[in-house]
């Protein structure tokens, strides 16, 4: 004999996983790792995994603000962060570059996320591109769960 039911037998809720914290141990990509792999990888690939450096810089522009391996941003071995201005303001609590520079500079951050190889254009003063660029290796987030902020060291 086969019985239908109208409402399940037993209720489950849908399962909505809490974020798992930002961690690593010894297992966490460095800055020159991400910069040699995804610039190996690239243009076919990009890295996926745990990062940890220091930030050394932080820069903003048209809305997004970036987070530096190193002082230059054009520096060969410069990892970025990449992040919407509302996922700074959640992460640091406050808003503008101001804010970020205090809150984030010579901290140690752990980002989730893929690590890839993006061309970064130059403009002329007319707001023309030029034929002129570089690569930068970025990580570009877009939840302030992916990124955690630690003491330097």
């Amino acid at each position: 004999m086969l019985m239908f039911f109208a409402e399940p037998a037993v209720f489950v809720p849908p399962l909505t996983p809490a974020p798992r914290p930002v961690t690593c141990a010894d297992d966490c990509i460095s800055p020159v790792e991400a910069v040699t792999y995804a610039s190996y990888l690239a243009p076919k690939a990009a890295i996926a995994g745990t990062f940890r450096m220091e930030v050394k810089a932080v820069g903003e522009q048209r809305g997004f603000y970036y987070l530096n391996s190193e002082t230059d941003y054009r520096d060969r071995n410069c990892l970025t962060i990449a992040m919407p201005a509302r996922v700074m303001a959640e992460l640091t609590g406050g808003e503008g570059l101001d804010a970020a520079e205090k809150a984030l500079k010579g901290r140690v951050v752990v980002v989730r996320g893929v690590a890839e190889r993006v061309k970064i254009g130059f403009f002329d003063e007319d707001g023309k591109a030029t034929d002129k660029y570089y690569y930068q290796i970025q990580i570009r987030i877009g939840r302030p769960d992916q990124i955690a902020v630690r003491t330097a060291g």
